[in-house]
């Protein structure tokens, strides 16, 4: 198996992930448990399968930016192995919602900026259009809901724009990535690999 092929089954699990998470999340709200569980279980799945997505993500942004692209790469995977590891300890009963709510909402931030940030170097002409817009549009999500929620709970309307934004524009380019790269249309450079 390549690194693309790894990367596009990850993105792919990860678009699952994200909408399976999205219908527990709503459940969970509109009737409680056990959906919230299920909830941060779908959560550290994508956090987890996101990763593999941000290496491939940063190696192709390399050819272009290497420091950048770099840095950026190891932002977005510190949120994603942050929260996770929240999400992880909320499954594991080692902390309440109440407490781990802030420090899992500012990790999900971190993989929002992660996401603008990427996208905005994939503008450059790194990813295939318009993978870059549906990157911006779910780390904007991502940080929308992460705000929305500090400053008006669930019920806030930034929280719920933020995210339905996540979870369409997050589906669509973990989707589209996924089958570029298992294609094969999407390749990292021979001098990254």
């Amino acid at each position: 198996m390549t690194i693309e092929q790894l990367a596009g089954w990850s993105a792919l699990l990860a678009a699952a992930a994200t909408v399976v998470g999205a219908v527990f999340v709503g459940l969970f709200f509109s009737r409680g448990e056990p959906w919230g569980t299920w909830n941060d279980i779908a959560s550290v799945v994508l956090m987890l399968a996101m990763i593999p997505v941000a290496l491939v993500i940063g190696t192709i942004e390399m050819e272009r930016t290497t420091t950048v692209a770099a840095a950026v790469t190891a932002i977005g995977i510190g949120g994603m192995l942050a929260a996770a590891g929240f999400q992880a300890a909320l499954v594991a009963r080692l902390r309440t919602y109440e407490q781990l709510l802030r420090p899992t909402l500012a990790a999900g931030a971190v993989v929002g900026v992660w996401y603008v940030l990427a996208g905005f170097l994939g503008l450059g002409g790194d990813l295939p259009q318009p993978l870059p817009w549906w990157m911006i549009a779910a780390g904007v999500g991502y940080v929308a809901i992460g705000y929305g929620f500090a400053v008006g709970g669930q019920r806030h309307r930034l929280a719920a724009l933020g995210g339905v934004t996540l979870a369409v524009a997050s589906t669509v380019f973990l989707a589209w990535l996924g089958i570029l790269l298992i294609a094969g249309k999407l390749v990292v450079p021979s001098w990254n690999a």
